[in-house]
């Protein structure tokens, strides 16, 4: 590698509060299958409790990335531990369809997991559809998971971030 950025115009950064209407963007430049892969269930727009938890977050029990092209977000990934100050959390990730397979989710979720360990979270979760192999393959060559646990139509993939 020669050290430059494969895509030197998006950015990464902290998702903001004011982001909402970007993540309003995104979603309605998504396939119904990319949304139903992240969500497991399909809406034609996305439901404003969803919305607002996107970009609630608070760095410490909910954590979410986002990558930019100009002013528009093509990818979000985040974590949120199930209770607050918990060890472990679940890690998610949304690319806009155009953006998939480029590398911006394994980038995402590298960072974020070790913005998680900064945390303290000393486990990740991953639950994904057992059929988005996709997302299974991002799954398992992203780092080597711990534990994988088949339940029906959806996979957890449990990663150690202890060295």
């Amino acid at each position: 590698m020669n050290g430059r950025q494969p895509f030197p115009q998006l950015v990464v950064r902290p998702v903001e509060a004011g982001d909402a209407e970007r993540v309003r963007r995104l979603f309605a430049r998504l396939s119904p299958e990319s949304v139903y892969r992240r969500f497991f269930t399909l809406f034609p727009t996305p439901p404003a409790s969803i919305l607002h938890h996107l970009v609630a977050v608070d760095h410490r029990d909910h954590e979410a990335l986002a990558v930019l092209d100009g002013d528009e977000i093509v990818a979000l990934a985040s974590w949120d531990r199930p209770a607050r100050g918990t060890a472990d959390a679940e890690v998610a990730v949304l690319v806009e369809d155009a953006w998939q397979h480029h590398g911006l989710g394994r980038a995402l979720v590298r960072m974020l997991a070790g913005r998680a360990s900064r945390e303290g979270i000393a486990v990740l979760n991953a639950t994904i559809l057992s059929d988005n192999y996709p997302a299974r393959r991002l799954a398992t060559t992203v780092a080597k998971p711990k534990n994988v646990v088949f339940d029906g139509p959806e996979t957890s993939f449990i990663y150690s971030l202890a060295s």
